[in-house]
């Protein structure tokens, strides 16, 4: 018999959760001020800038896409869901998250970064958009 789906296991993809979104934050923050420097100092290429932007975005929206996939495993969602309700989250905080952060990727996959200072523009954009998430040490 195989080892069923326990409370603990669904603790650890809360946890992975919480560790995926917020790296994914820091990191979508930690890029943008980046491509932001090397805009402004005009160090990199414009092309090559707006290749990495472009590639951030689509593996940006991967991150966000196993988030997605355990969402589609209603029994297993349902669960995660309703422990985090239990420690005092609601159901709205996942979609509070997720939507800035799916609208950056989509932004960095299509948005115009045909000139340095478009692409500083985004970049800025970006670092309104998405915050440092609160932690207990400086980033």
């Amino acid at each position: 018999m195989p080892i069923p789906v326990t409370q603990i296991h669904i603790l650890r993809l809360l946890m992975q959760i919480d560790a995926q979104l917020g790296g994914l934050q820091r990191d979508m923050r930690r890029n943008a001020g980046v491509w932001r420097s090397a805009a402004v100092a005009q160090s990199v290429p414009q092309p090559t800038l707006a290749e990495w932007m472009t590639s951030a975005g689509n593996a940006y929206q991967n991150r966000l896409g196993t988030l997605t996939t355990l969402q589609s495993n209603a029994a297993i969602w349902n669960r995660v869901r309703d422990l985090y309700i239990t420690l005092g989250g609601t159901a709205a905080e996942f979609t509070n998250i997720v939507n800035p952060m799916s609208a950056v990727a989509s932004g960095l996959m299509t948005g115009d970064k045909s000139t340095y200072a478009l692409i500083v523009a985004g970049c800025d954009q970006i670092l309104t958009a998405i915050n440092a998430p609160p932690n207990l040490w400086t980033e």
